[in-house]
């Protein structure tokens, strides 16, 4: 089948949207609100009736076109109900317009790539289960990570789900809190009309963490769609490493989800040692592929890498 580049104003979204939701590797970074809020001009390639399609973060860098990740959108790459090979997901690749100098993307964990005319990186990711009990996650636990719940339940530290967007993003920007992705105003702008929209779609929650003084410590903001969910962006205080606030709150959202089908994606933990805790609370590790193509002139490439 032939692969077609549209630009933005080309596709029809609903046809998009609804290859999305039949796939079997979507998510929640594909649908076309979403892209739409990470980038106005996204434009994408589509195989047969849009039975496979493939989104491109289009951008300008010096006057020149590229393709790049986005901060908050970072699991992208090629979906479809049909058969997907390594094949397929190369011709996708090779069928990026020349035209543009700079192509960067992170793939989902379905999409298998050998290109030669890219480069190609492996990118960490972690995963857990929650179809089983609490009592069957939480023995799974390690030793540390239980006594990190019990200090912060020592240090009387309560958790609550539905926490206000500004008390979230306020939070972040407080002096020595630290957040986990790290954002600019631009993309501060973003996670609040991603969070609107999820809110109000019942596509998202947040949970916060306040202290025995009812002072807020931690908070994260969870998104989710076809059986996934991703902690998209967590923010703590100076003081919550001491408290153990963090570990408490997954905690808490765990317990609130488990025995549902549901995989919980939890890359975004702000921590200082997050291979300890993915470790200690018991996620699976998978590899994702980073594939980029740099053909900018020499002076460009030392400002885009």
């Amino acid at each position: 089948m032939k692969i077609t580049y549209l630009h933005n104003d080309e596709i029809n979204f609903v046809r998009w949207d609804n290859c999305i939701n039949t796939s079997f590797n979507g998510n929640i970074f594909a649908y076309s609100w979403y892209l739409n809020i990470l980038c106005d001009n996204w434009c994408g390639l589509i195989m047969g009736d849009y039975k496979y399609v493939m989104p491109l973060l289009h951008n300008t860098f010096m006057k020149k076109e590229i393709i790049t990740t986005q901060i908050l959108g970072n699991k992208l790459g090629v979906y479809t109900n049909e058969l997907l090979t390594e094949e397929i997901v190369n011709q996708f690749f090779d069928a990026i317009p020349s035209d543009y100098s700079y192509v960067k993307t992170c793939l989902n964990k379905y999409n298998k790539i050998s290109t030669c005319n890219f480069e190609i990186k492996n990118q960490k990711i972690f995963e857990m289960d929650l179809m089983q009990s609490y009592f069957l996650i939480s023995q799974k636990y390690s030793n540390d990570f239980q006594k990190d719940i019990q200090t912060a339940k020592s240090n009387k530290i309560t958790v609550v789900n539905g926490l206000s967007p500004n008390d979230l993003i306020n939070l972040s920007l407080k002096k020595g809190s630290s957040s986990k992705p790290t954002l600019n105003k631009k993309s501060i702008s973003q996670l609040r009309m991603i969070i609107a929209f999820a809110v109000r779609y019942n596509l998202g929650e947040i949970y916060g963490a306040y202290t025995a003084e009812n002072n807020l410590c931690a908070a994260a903001f969870f998104i989710k769609s076809k059986n996934k969910i991703y902690l998209l962006f967590s923010t703590e205080d100076k003081n919550c490493e001491l408290s153990r606030a963090m570990m408490l709150l997954i905690d808490r959202f765990i317990e609130n989800h488990c025995e549902k089908n549901l995989t919980l994606n939890l890359d975004n933990l702000v921590a200082k040692n997050t291979k300890i805790f993915f470790h200690g609370v018991g996620a699976t590790e998978y590899k994702l592929k980073t594939v980029k193509r740099n053909n900018l002139p020499l002076m460009y490439k030392l400002f885009l890498k």
